[in-house]
C-alpha cells in the first residue's frame, strides 16, 4: 500500500515538473495572453482534461509555474533553519541564495514578472500566494531580531520590502547592463558579503 503510495505521488510530481516545463515553454513562445490551454497540453503530450486535473485554469497553472521557479528548494531551506543562524549568516545565505538564482535565471523571470503585471487578476493572485508567505517569514525572522536586542527597533514591513526589492533590482539590472553590469564582474560571495553588510550594519543595535 506505502509503495503504490509513493509510486502515485512520484507519478503526480513528475507530471506536475512534465506540464510546467511546457508551460514554460508555450508561455514563453507565444506568450501569455495567446496561449491556451490546449496549447500547453499539447506541448506537455498529455490530453486537456488531465491538464485540468492538475491545475484549474491558465491563471493558476503561471502562478504555479512562477512559484516552482521562485520558491526553491534551497531557499525554503534557509528560511525553515533561520531562526538557528545569526544574523549575518542568514542574510549571507538568503542573499547568495537569491542573486545566485536570480542571475542565472533573469531572462526568465524577468519575462514572467512581465507577464503578470499585463493581468490585474493575475497580479493579485501572485502576490497573495508567492510574494505575501515569503514577506512574511522575513518579517517574522526580523521582529524576532528586534524583540532579542540584535536589531534596532525598525518597521519589519518595509525592511522586509526592502531587501526584496535590492535582489529583484540587482537582478534586473544585471540583465539589463549585460556585459556592462559590475554583477557580472563581481565575485558572488564578495558581492553577498558588500550587500549583506549594508543591511546588517544598519540593523544591527551599536
Amino acid at each position: 500500500m506505502t509503495t503504490r503510495i509513493k509510486r502515485k505521488e512520484y507519478l503526480t510530481k513528475t507530471r506536475r515538473r512534465q506540464i510546467l516545463k511546457a508551460a514554460l515553454s508555450v508561455f514563453s513562445t507565444r506568450g501569455y495572453g495567446e496561449s491556451t490551454m490546449a496549447d500547453v497540453a499539447a506541448a506537455a503530450g498529455v490530453g486537456v482534461g488531465t491538464l485540468y486535473n492538475y491545475y484549474k485554469n491558465k491563471r493558476d497553472l503561471l502562478i504555479s509555474l512562477v512559484q516552482k521557479l521562485l520558491v526553491s528548494e534551497s531557499l525554503i531551506n534557509i528560511l525553515d533553519k533561520m531562526s538557528d543562524r545569526s544574523s549575518r549568516d542568514f542574510m549571507d545565505s538568503l542573499l547568495a541564495e537569491r542573486l545566485e538564482f536570480g542571475f542565472g535565471n533573469a531572462q526568465t523571470i524577468l519575462f514572467l514578472f512581465f507577464e503578470i503585471q499585463r493581468d490585474a487578476k493575475l497580479r493579485h493572485q501572485y502576490v497573495r500566494q508567492v510574494v505575501a508567505p515569503l514577506l512574511a517569514r522575513i518579517e517574522d525572522y526580523i521582529r524576532c531580531q528586534v524583540r532579542n536586542g540584535v536589531f534596532r527597533k525598525v518597521d519589519e514591513r518595509v525592511i522586509a520590502r526592502t531587501m526584496m526589492g535590492a535582489i529583484i533590482g540587482s537582478m534586473i539590472l544585471y540583465h539589463l547592463e549585460q556585459r556592462d553590469s559590475p554583477f557580472r564582474k563581481a565575485d558572488l560571495k564578495e558581492l553577498t558579503r558588500e550587500i549583506s553588510c549594508l543591511f546588517i550594519n544598519g540593523l544591527v543595535r551599536k
